[in-house]
């Protein structure tokens, strides 16, 4: 039992596999928590696998996954759930699931599960329960905290679902990080020289592909830019090889054979080959075993490995326009990920970049980095005595703790959807985040609702962007066109998570608008009653069923839908929202430091991080730090001054917001 390591948990919740690892303060590293019901490498990486047996038993994990490569398994098998996380059913993913005639085009992803049909989050929730289960064994007691990863492009629905998937399994997701920064930091980066590093982080996995452009210095880690592509890794390699193994065997492989069967016999095959020159398949019942080389294999996979190399010119692309970064800047790449030892991968980035063999980095396991990473941002979050869906802890270990700090971006642009179908961006692709953006509209003439699609994507027309919700403003007094006012605040969180409010300016009264997002379950009594469904299933994980003549458990049940499924997707018509009128920057100046008050210099040991609330802390301790290695530039040390003159007058907190950001700002030059 390892009751000495920190208590809020790090998880990397994989497409393919998961694992969970935790802060050693003894030791100053992160530790993988091992399953103890398994052995080596199995267990610090389960599989993302979900089964539910006839009789009613869940299995996660192992067990779930060799009922594939036995033949034992049913179709009630679930596997790489984390691709569809906040996804809307497309033609193509209502044949997967076998949803039509259940459900239509635009409505939110749900898999059959026995009888019913759960939401990804639903389901990955069952993954993190096993988690949560693991890491209590380890640990001893209750967990109720996790630092949980997420792919670098998820876009916001699609964090908002992990989110939600934490919350269901009942740990407080304290912060969604993305894997290739968790990555970068187990590696070490955290702990960089002093002069400026610049490391791009290729994370091929088995679901997803994500690249990272980092910068770090002394103790700071930056992300200026990503890419990736959701639906690209090692299951595609899987794919591919499958449908190799089709047309070789042609017509002596029966109809209806097994489509999962095939998926295991392939991604053995793909395992062994990237040790060995040449592997053998079989997939059983009689049928050919077929030979296949690593030349061979790596033909096959080729035009995916293509489409990554595309996503890391994007990023570079980036990271020059954005933030002066060229490719001839970056110092080495880092693998992370599985799929990062087919020995192909290397070589095309080297070949790539043009570059000696130690400037690709694959010197950890790329299983578990992530996870570690994880773990190592955990341990700044204080653990929570208890769970509860109505709260949400925000306490924080001592700023003296942390060694280090990451800034985030929010990875695609955020905006409106206005007349003639065109695309109002709010918030920038390659923000720093948390961010917010006040945009003020008007009301269409005589109208009495006003539904704003909010929308993720970089094209000038919305139908080419994502729609990730809908902003409903109702019982509105019919006006001529123009005469209603209404201040929208769009606001990302650090996890990229988005926050609406909206003024009436009008009254100067916050408007009792809502907003919709079609792919969460949303409130709080719905995840309550969705969660206690789902413990109720989980009760049954891991059982043996050494009777199969008896009664079948008692299924579990998740409610319908309290209205019945649309015939036709229900997106606002975007057109009748006016275009946003030009108002002032909202932000107001910083405020100007009263006379009477003396405030040291930035380098004065008179400012004391610990008379600053928690969560300015590190911006204060960055600011010190800069003006103790050099002269301080003027902006610099009047921010610095502004920002404690509002602390020590116990300013409000939208005033030490403004400030901060403004001390950020100053910061963020003092480095050009």
């Amino acid at each position: 039992m390892e009751d000495e390591l920190h208590r809020v948990v790090g998880i990397d919740l994989g497409t393919t596999y998961s694992a969970v690892s935790a802060y050693d303060p003894e030791d100053f590293a992160p530790k993988i928590l091992a399953d103890p019901a398994r052995e080596g490498a199995a267990a610090v990486a389960m599989p993302s696998v979900i089964r539910l047996a006839a009789t009613g038993t869940l299995t996660v994990g192992h067990d779930a996954k060799d009922a594939i490569g036995d033949g034992t398994a049913a179709a009630d098998t679930l596997v790489e759930i984390k691709r569809e996380m906040g996804a809307v059913f497309t033609p193509e993913l209502l044949d997967h699931f076998g949803a039509r005639g259940r459900y239509v085009e635009d409505d939110p992803v749900r898999a059959r599960l026995g009888d019913e049909w759960l939401r990804p989050q639903e389901i990955s929730a069952l993954v993190l329960m096993k988690m949560k289960r693991i890491a209590e064994q380890s640990l001893g007691g209750e967990i109720h905290d996790a630092v949980v990863t997420v792919p670098a492009y998820f876009m916001e629905r699609q964090k908002k679902a992990t989110e939600e998937a934490a919350l269901l399994a009942g740990l407080y997701p304290r912060q969604l990080i993305p894997e290739p920064t968790a990555a970068a930091i187990a590696y070490g980066v955290d702990r960089a020289e002093s002069e400026r590093q610049i490391y791009l982080v290729f994370d091929l996995g088995g679901g997803t592909f994500d690249v990272s452009i980092i910068e770090t210095r002394d103790d700071e880690i930056e992300v200026i830019a990503t890419a990736g592509d959701q639906r690209l890794g090692g299951g595609d390699f899987d794919d591919a090889v499958a449908a190799w193994i089709v047309r070789e065997l042609g017509e002596a492989l029966p109809a209806g054979f097994d489509r999962l069967r095939l998926k295991a016999a392939a991604e053995a095959a793909k395992r062994e080959l990237s040790l060995r020159g040449t592997t053998t398949v079989d997939i059983g019942d009689g049928l050919p075993t077929l030979e296949l080389d690593r030349a061979g294999f790596e033909g096959l996979i080729r035009p995916i490995l293509d489409r990554s190399l595309h996503q890391v010119d994007e990023a570079l692309r980036f990271a020059k326009e954005a933030k002066g970064v060229a490719p001839e800047d970056v110092n080495a790449v880092l693998l992370v990920g599985g799929s990062t030892r087919i020995p192909q991968v290397r070589q095309m980035l080297l070949d790539h970049f043009d570059q000696d063999e130690g400037f690709v980095r694959g010197d950890a396991n790329p299983d578990t980095l992530v996870a570690r990473g994880a773990a190592i941002v955990a341990n700044r979050f204080e653990a929570s005595p208890a769970f509860d869906l109505a709260t949400r802890p925000t306490a924080e270990r001592s700023a003296d703790e942390q060694d280090y700090t990451v800034t985030l971006i929010t990875e695609h642009t955020l905006g409106v959807g206005v007349q003639q179908g065109l695309f109002n961006p709010l918030i920038e692709r390659g923000t720093k985040i948390p961010a917010r953006k006040v945009q003020t509209y008007t009301n269409p003439d005589q109208a009495d609702r006003i539904e704003a699609a909010i929308y993720q994507g970089e094209d000038k027309y919305i139908f080419e962007n994502t729609l990730i919700g809908t902003i409903h403003l109702d019982d509105i007094e019919p006006r001529p066109g123009g005469y209603h006012r209404f201040e929208v605040e769009f606001s990302l969180d650090v996890n990229g998570l988005l926050g609406v409010q909206v003024t009436h300016t009008n009254t100067g009264r916050e408007y009792q608008a809502t907003f919709d997002q079609s792919t969460t379950i949303g409130k709080v009594d719905e995840l309550a009653q969705r969660r206690a469904a789902l413990l109720g299933l989980f009760e049954t994980e891991g059982r043996v069923d050494t009777v199969r003549s008896a009664a079948p458990a008692e299924r579990f049940t998740v409610p319908e839908p309290v209205t019945p499924m649309p015939e036709t997707a229900s997106i606002p018509d975007p057109v009748t929202i006016p275009d946003p009128v030009s108002v002032p920057d909202p932000i107001p100046a910083p405020v100007p430091a009263p006379a009477a008050v003396t405030v040291p210099a930035p380098a004065s040991p008179e400012i004391d991080p610990a008379e600053v609330p928690a969560e300015y802390r590190r911006m204060v301790k960055k600011a010190l730090r800069a003006a103790r290695n050099g002269d301080a530039p003027a902006p610099l040390g009047d921010a610095l001054r502004a920002f404690m003159d509002a602390v020590r007058a116990e300013a409000d907190e939208d005033t030490l917001d403004e400030l901060a950001d403004l001390l950020e700002d100053a910061y963020d030059d003092s480095r050009r």
